[in-house]
């Protein structure tokens, strides 16, 4: 199962989180978060990452000039999206910087079960569920029934994330069978440092109950 660690904020911890090999780490670029990371930052995140890990930018709708710069000057190899689609002349950009990029949604639990089947907005490659709780875009620590999402056909592959940690990804990977999951503050200390006590029980969880 695809597994990514979000929110690195130092090199020290790029190092350290790459050890356990998750498939992507996240670096997220929006100045309200506590994990925020300047170009410079990510500069020495990424070099500091194993080869073979993806390299995700986290981006809140922000404008086409800075999501550019931190694409190609910090060498991500992915965009995660939170907000709005697209403006319809950004999509021509996206295709030419050649980066995949996954569609963020919002469950909002008291809605109970959301209408499906799920399509993905134009040329995202993956969605990524969380729950529309807490201050800030972003999972917000916040645990959620997952099982909102059983049995919804989606139409890409689906990245679960929102409060995830060691004691409930077991169930709620068994629970939901996504592509993958996103983890932050469930594998950290304190906001944004990890812990690889955390990290390496969080992924065990996962591949134990993926059958892995």
């Amino acid at each position: 199962m695809w597994i990514k660690i979000c929110g690195i904020t130092s090199a020290n911890d790029a190092k350290m989180t790459s050890s356990f090999r998750p498939d992507a780490i996240g670096l997220i670029f929006y100045s309200r978060s506590r994990r925020n990371v300047s170009l410079e930052e990510a500069r020495q995140i990424v070099r500091s990452v194993s080869s073979g890990i993806l390299k995700v930018g986290v981006f809140v709708e922000t404008d086409w000039d800075f999501l550019e710069k931190a694409a190609t000057g910090a060498g991500l190899d992915m965009i995660q999206w939170h907000g709005e689609p697209f403006p319809d002349n950004w999509y021509p950009r996206i295709e030419k910087l050649g980066i995949p990029w996954i569609d963020v949604r919002k469950i909002l639990p008291e809605d109970g079960v959301p209408k499906g089947p799920f399509a993905p907005f134009k040329g995202a490659t993956h969605f990524l569920f969380e729950c529309a709780v807490g201050r800030f875009p972003g999972g917000n620590g916040q645990a959620w029934d997952y099982t909102l999402l059983r049995n919804i056909p989606f139409r890409a592959p689906l990245i679960l994330s929102g409060g995830l940690n060691a004691s409930n990804v077991g169930n709620a990977v068994r629970t939901v069978r996504p592509f993958g999951v996103d983890v932050a503050s469930g594998v950290e200390s304190e906001p944004g440092k990890k812990d690889a006590g955390k990290i390496e029980r969080f992924m065990e969880e996962v591949r134990l109950n993926a059958g892995e």
